[in-house]
């Protein structure tokens, strides 16, 4: 797999595959974003059980050793803006689909939202995921907010619905889409 993935250059911003010596920065940029635009989801506006699960370096470090877990810095130029987890053949409950691709994770600082870092890193993903071999790429989102809309203007359609997996979260805000898109055909 390509170290750097290049396609376009919108302001030089390119996902970068993680190595064991960022795996501490991965951890605080990502924790970061998390707390940039997800704090609603928690009472007090303490996200620590999801943070515990997500990013400590023991965690991305157990879960780099996986072999369909591909970790990515979010990088524009020299300074790193966000994260990238994907997880290859991970299927969508219930749903028939060959080769998935579950894009798990993507989190921007939230001083590089609404500047069209997102959609070129979601170019990079489906490229990274046809080249993988993937068909579908799928993911899950907030029922509210802005990331819904994002996603379903990048094709992205409505599959199933979920709930936020933490019983510690506020309970109203736990709803989550399932969302989809076929990469069958795409070049």
């Amino acid at each position: 797999m390509e170290r750097e993935l290049e396609q376009g250059d919108l302001n030089n911003v390119r996902l970068e595959l993680l190595e064991p010596e960022q795996h501490e920065t991965y951890c605080k940029i990502g924790e970061q974003a998390y707390r940039d635009h997800y704090l609603h989801l928690w009472p007090e506006q303490n996200p620590s059980p999801y943070i515990r699960t997500s990013f400590t370096p023991e965690s991305i470090a157990r879960e780099s050793r996986e072999e369909n877990t591909l970790h990515f810095m979010v990088c524009r130029s020299e300074k790193c803006i966000g994260i990238v987890k994907l997880v290859k053949f991970q299927q969508i409950r219930d749903l028939p689909q060959s080769a998935p691709m579950f894009l798990e994770k993507i989190y921007l600082l939230k001083r590089y939202t609404g500047k069209g870092y997102g959609q070129e890193i979601l170019a990079q993903i489906e490229s990274l995921s046809i080249r993988e071999g993937t068909k579908t790429l799928w993911l899950a989102t907030m029922k509210k907010g802005f990331p819904l809309r994002f996603y379903q203007n990048h094709g992205f359609k409505i599959v199933g619905e979920q709930q936020l997996p933490f019983q510690e979260s506020i309970p109203e805000e736990r709803g989550m889409y399932i969302l989809s898109k076929s990469l069958a055909g795409e070049h």
